[in-house]
């Protein structure tokens, strides 16, 4: 930070004030007026609210007293240089712009994009290049955000559709726990950013000499180069990676596959199947273990299925790591390594529509990104924090962006330091020791088929009642006690069937239907309410019709296999 003059002095009605570099930071006349005038035009109720600027703490102090214990978060590059009464009690100012940003992100997350940007006076011509650094961090959040949400919203009944299908899967195949700690060998990570082609040429070499997972869709360009990959580990549902894998005949490699892979790939696999769930899904997996008898692992998730690779290359070797062809940015204008099915070479107009940003690269150079790889990237950078004390994990890209805090080792050196000297490495063969009797699965699914029609049933009967209340002011006292008891079989059911999936983006509705309001009138807060609520039953009953025709399908198309 520059050099700044501050000099200290006190406003007509005799309250301290400072100016910086010749700019008030408050009202020279009467701040504490100022601040409450500020807040009554600016401050927002419900949302987080964020002040740029603490400067004496007037616009802090009024927000207090008006609001009390309330959201908000205070940055300010000049907070340590001032002098400011009792300062050493005042919590929740920082004034590390980067120790902001890593403490904020959960906190804008959790308020669902409802961010409101309070502005402390002069604060933006003072620190007229933090301010912009600050707002582009806050919007490339809210789009991360954005783009994390569509995904939700674009794969729910698609997500819900493979979960169901995939259950008859897990029920045949071995869960991924019985790879764990399996291997003590190097393992090589590869995942399909254009970096990744340089490298395959020493890849092919060390093959033999170490465990090769590929990410995903990486599995053409290996294939392609005559590499067969050990594991592959596969997560996303869309139909755009069922074509990656279906003209694929070689089944030498194993798969490792999430509940909400495109369930066709499992279909069409004739080699060796592992299967897991993700964190946040623990009824999912204690359905599984109850019904099936299937004991899933919970994995990590980001947005990009090398995330989850890089997971369970920790989980089942404990030798170092190299990940290649980690990107996360379109090195020299390329979208994928060669051989990809998605491999395109981009123009100016792209990187238009894309949003694409610099962010500093892999070598400190400028490289080209968008706000899903950016996204991508921070979710990395958290698993690293979690595994980096139990593996040695080396970024060995040699391109793409700088993924903070993982060691940079070129692939060369990696490989002459941990695979020179070792020996080819077998790959275990599991045998699964599964009955193909399906009676199990059979009976799983028909009763998740009677508590979707339980459900159902519940569901029907609260928007009933809630009809029944359209023409109202107020709940009747024996409507609300319906809808309670409704209200308690449904969440004694949920846990017995699994939805999650193609419920969370009517819960992201719900969460955004809340009123924000307190001063609302009793006739309009009951309207409000109301609404929720037959939105929420609505799209539930809707949500449950579909998982039930699924588990059907599932029941009718796999049940005799």
């Amino acid at each position: 930070m520059e050099d700044l003059e501050i000099i200290y002095l006190q406003t007509k009605n005799e309250k301290p004030n400072a100016k910086i570099n010749g700019y008030f930071l408050h009202s020279n006349y009467n701040p504490e007026a100022e601040a409450d005038k500020y807040i009554d035009n600016n401050y927002k109720e419900g949302y987080l609210n964020i002040l740029f600027g603490y400067g004496l703490g007037y616009i802090a102090n009024a927000i207090a007293k008006k609001y009390g214990n309330t959201d908000i978060l205070v940055y300010d590059p000049l907070f340590s240089s001032l002098n400011i009464e009792n300062k050493d009690k005042i919590e929740g100012v920082f004034s590390d712009l980067q120790d902001f940003c890593k403490r904020s992100e959960d906190y804008i997350a959790d308020f669902d994009r409802k961010v409101n940007i309070l502005l402390s006076p002069n604060y933006d011509k003072i620190f007229d290049r933090e301010y912009k650094e600050f707002l582009d961090f806050i919007r490339h959040i809210q789009i991360e955000d954005i783009v994390n949400e569509n995904t939700i919203r674009f794969f729910g009944d698609l997500w819900q559709e493979n979960y169901i299908m995939n259950l008859h899967y897990v029920y045949k195949d071995q869960s991924l726990k019985e790879l764990y700690n399996k291997y003590d060998c190097p393992v090589i990570l590869a995942s399909g950013g254009p970096s990744l082609t340089k490298q395959l040429p020493l890849l092919k070499k060390m093959k033999d000499k170490c465990l090769i997972i590929s990410a995903g869709s990486t599995i053409n360009s290996l294939l392609a180069a005559d590499i067969i990959p050990d594991y592959v580990v596969t997560m996303d549902g869309g139909e755009s990676n069922y074509l990656h894998f279906k003209n694929i005949k070689n089944y030498d490699f194993d798969l490792i596959y999430g509940l909400g892979n495109a369930w066709k790939i499992e279909r069409d696999f004739k080699g060796s199947r592992y299967s897991f769930c993700f964190y946040g899904e623990d009824s999912i997996q204690k359905r599984i273990k109850e019904g099936l008898g299937k004991d899933l692992p919970m994995l990590s998730t980001g947005g990009t299925v090398a995330i989850t690779a890089l997971e369970v290359a920790s989980r089942i070797s404990t030798g170092p790591i190299a990940i290649i062809g980690q990107d996360l940015a379109y090195t020299n204008n390329k979208s994928h390594a060669e051989n990809n099915n998605h491999y395109s070479e981009l123009t100016d107009e792209f990187f238009k529509n894309d949003m694409a940003f610099e962010v500093e690269g892999y070598y400190g150079e400028p490289v080209k990104t968008n706000h899903q790889f950016n996204s991508m990237r921070k979710s990395i950078e958290k698993l690293y924090v979690m595994l980096h004390n139990q593996h040695k994990i080396y970024n060995c890209t040699e391109g793409g962006v700088k993924i903070n805090g993982i060691p940079h080792l070129d692939f060369a050196a990696f490989c002459e330091s941990y695979m020179s000297h070792t020996n080819n490495i077998p790959k275990l063969e599991l045998k699964n020791e599964v009955d193909d009797n399906d009676a199990m699965y059979k009976k799983f699914m028909s009763q998740e088929i009677e508590v979707y029609l339980k459900i159902e049933k519940l569901l029907i009967k609260a928007i009933q009642l809630l009809k029944e209340e359209r023409n109202n002011t107020v709940f009747s006292a024996s409507i609300l006690k319906k809808l309670d008891k409704i209200d308690s079989k449904l969440k004694e059911y949920y846990p017995q069937v699994i939805m999650e999936r193609i419920i969370d983006p009517i819960t992201m509705d719900v969460m955004r239907m809340t009123i924000d309001n307190k001063q609302l009138e009793t006739k309009e807060k009951f309207k409000q309410i109301h609404k929720q609520n037959m939105y929420l039953y609505e799209n539930i009953l809707e949500a449950t019709e579909k998982s039930l025709k699924y588990t059907r399908v599932a029941l009718d198309e796999l049940g005799g296999c």
